[in-house]
């Protein structure tokens, strides 16, 4: 979602004053030592020895890193009333592992005033999901299943973490879901506070079919269909804004998509994508539906495709069905011929066999039949060699 930050800029000690924050409101000269078990993350918002500015990314956000440890923040400067103030607040005690957290914030304006001006810092995460794509479309490296399989599984229960809260996101993009490269984790973050301030912000990038209609819609219903939209997407790596095109979605290329991503990942990322992209809204489940869906999925065996970058064209291409099963038709085509050349070699071999045999056969007994002239010969010739020996001494006497 931001722009790279350059680490060469110059740096400016930020002094932290009215500091509010569910960790250790206290800097110190050096790092405290880490508990036994203490979570790297934790360790480091809390045992930091100052905060410093890196880099500006728009004239409300900027990058923080906080000192002697290689962990950036961003900080968001904006003008909130009480009631977010105390929204913030509650925020900063949450725990979640895919929920990107509100750390801490800093009042600026006049402890009386109304409306405060707020400093407010969380954790700074580069990549979201259109950079991962961008990223990986340009080598075709398919997201592994397993890691797909996360990416729903540990979303899904940051929304059940909201929807037991009462709180829906309705701000789903492709850029406001996040890859943590650092914990190896999906990210979202609740901005659900500043609903009110700013409400032209709060629309999925994927609106649901009932969007915008006259029915009571059910909003936790949409943010499934946003997220399905969203890791549909990745699966292919590709945006699916094309889908919208004519103001709302196109079923049969959704359902062309989701062909796609049957022969991509089937089983269970499919079967809950297609749960999660129900054009009826009264069959799509809500989040704590989805919690029983996935307990149900968890362990469904699957078959593995081989994701190999020489295997993507064939599988993408619009007549993927056709290839796939004209590639089956040529492995049992392969496999018969292999069978029946098998079987012709073995004959072969049966028959080159028995002509050996026959001829060692045969060898043997033109050797025999040799071994007998050869010593006929030998005989002869001794006794050649005896006569002309005796002929010759009668001669010299």
């Amino acid at each position: 979602m931001y722009p790279e930050y350059c680490v060469a800029q110059r740096q400016q000690p930020y002094p932290l004053h009215k500091i509010t924050q569910s960790y250790n409101p206290v800097v110190q000269n050096e790092p405290r030592p880490r508990q036994p078990n203490e979570n790297p993350k934790d360790y480091m918002i809390t045992a930091y020895t100052s905060i410093n500015h890196v880099i500006d990314i728009s004239p409300t956000s900027s990058i923080y890193r906080l000192d002697p440890f290689a962990k950036y923040l961003c900080c968001w400067t904006n003008t909130v009333g009480s009631e977010e103030v105390s929204a913030i607040q509650e925020r900063t005690k949450w725990k979640h592992p895919n929920l990107v957290s509100f750390l801490f914030f800093e009042e600026q304006s006049d402890k009386f005033s109304q409306s405060k001006q707020l400093k407010i810092f969380y954790e700074y995460l580069p990549l979201d999901i259109k950079q991962l794509i961008e990223k990986r479309s340009k080598t075709q490296e398919y997201v592994p299943e397993e890691e797909i399989w996360k990416m729903i599984s540990g979303l899904c229960e940051a929304f059940i973490f909201l929807q037991k809260r009462g709180i829906t996101h309705s701000a789903l993009t492709l850029e406001s879901v996040y890859f943590d490269e650092e914990y190896l984790l999906y990210r979202i973050q609740d901005v659900s506070p500043f609903r009110a301030r700013a409400p032209h912000l709060f629309e999925n990038q994927y609106k649901s079919p009932e969007s915008g209609g006259n029915l009571r819609v059910n909003r936790f219903k949409q943010d499934v269909f946003g997220l399905g939209m969203i890791i549909l997407s990745l699966c292919l790596l590709k945006n699916c804004d094309y889908l919208f095109e004519t103001g709302s979605i196109s079923v049969i290329q959704l359902n062309d998509c989701l062909d796609q991503l049957r022969s991509l990942y089937p089983g269970r990322v499919d079967q809950t994508l297609k749960k999660m992209l129900l054009i009826d809204f009264n069959q799509r489940p809500d989040w704590l539906e989805m919690q029983q869906l996935l307990g149900n999925l968890k362990d469904m065996q699957f078959t593995n495709l081989d994701l190999g970058l020489s295997n993507k064209s064939s599988i993408l291409n619009s007549s993927f069905q056709l290839q796939q099963q004209q590639q089956q038709q040529q492995q049992v085509y392969k496999a018969y011929d292999q069978l029946t050349l098998s079987q012709e070699n073995r004959e072969i071999s049966n028959n080159n066999n028995k002509f050996t045999s026959s001829i060692n056969n045969n060898t043997t007994i033109k050797t025999t039949s040799t071994d007998s002239v050869d010593q006929k010969l030998i005989n002869l010739n001794k006794r050649i060699q005896e006569t002309l020996s005796k002929s010759l001494n009668k001669n010299i006497r």
